[in-house]
């Protein structure tokens, strides 16, 4: 009884340390939106500003959370409303929608290591006729976050809180949902979810007045199914004082993302 109960904690220990204890999948929407937030063009704005952006994006994942070989292409719309320069609360909408093809990996890099214990049957299907496809994804985004925007001479600095909703319909949600019913592999946002979004940021204006723009480097997390689960975004975004901007940003889900874009002014 001793010999059973010491060989089965062993067994749990070295599960963990595979990473493969409990094999997850995430939906694609579950990827922060890639629109960056608006902040002021010039750090004395004294009245209250509209901007609309558009943003395109591309992005790729070469083996990251239980996805390998991923390509990704899509774009936003976002509207943002600063109340006036001397109030830094604003609100901000985006919507938008990314599509592209993936293959499905293991939580560690080596995907022999899931071969371990409890989750042996998705280490068989990985290298089964239906593990080994590559699967197309599609999902529609919705944000809407609402926080403080704090302006200085040179610098940016702010936060914000909301809401991130997703939707998705492809043969790679299909086939989650297929592992999951089978007890395969643990499916957490079904085919369409939300989870609540914080965004933080620090960036400083170039020039007197940001007459050469805006340099800003901002972090979003989606929190949503516990601490190992929520998903993240490191931004770096230039804003020029014409609108037009560009960046790049480290995902959880999709290991990098580089997008552009033109931002309005009312």
């Amino acid at each position: 009884m001793k010999k059973f109960i010491l060989m089965t904690m062993l067994a749990g220990f070295a599960a963990m340390l595979s990473g493969c204890l409990e094999p997850t999948s995430r939906s694609m929407g579950a990827t922060l939106m890639p629109s960056p937030i608006m902040h002021k063009l010039t750090p004395d704005t004294t009245t209250s500003n509209i901007s609309i952006g558009a943003t395109g994006f591309g992005g790729f994942t070469d083996n990251e959370y239980n996805v390998r070989n991923l390509t990704a292409f899509g774009g936003s719309l976002d509207f943002t409303y600063h109340i006036s320069g001397s109030n830094p609360f604003f609100i901000n909408v985006a919507v938008g929608g990314l599509g592209g093809s993936l293959k499905f990996s293991c939580d560690t890099e080596n995907s022999s290591n899931c071969t371990a214990f409890l989750h042996d049957s998705y280490a068989q299907w990985l290298v089964s006729d239906e593990g080994q496809k590559s699967y197309s994804f599609w999902n529609t985004q919705e944000r809407i976050l609402a926080g403080f925007d704090f302006s200085a001479e040179y610098i940016i600095i702010g936060l914000a809180g909301g809401f991130q909703f997703f939707q998705g319909a492809s043969k790679y949600d299909d086939m989650r949902k297929k592992l999951n019913d089978d007890h395969i592999a643990h499916d957490i946002d079904g085919k369409r979810d939300y989870g609540v979004v914080m965004a933080y940021w620090l960036g400083f204006y170039m020039g007197d007045h940001g007459k050469y723009g805006n340099l800003v480097a901002e972090l979003d997390i989606l929190h949503k199914d516990g601490l190992d689960n929520w998903t993240t975004s490191n931004k770096l975004t230039y804003t020029h004082t014409t609108g037009f901007f560009a960046g790049i940003a480290s995902n959880s889900l999709i290991a990098w993302t580089v997008y552009a874009g033109k931002r309005f002014d009312f």
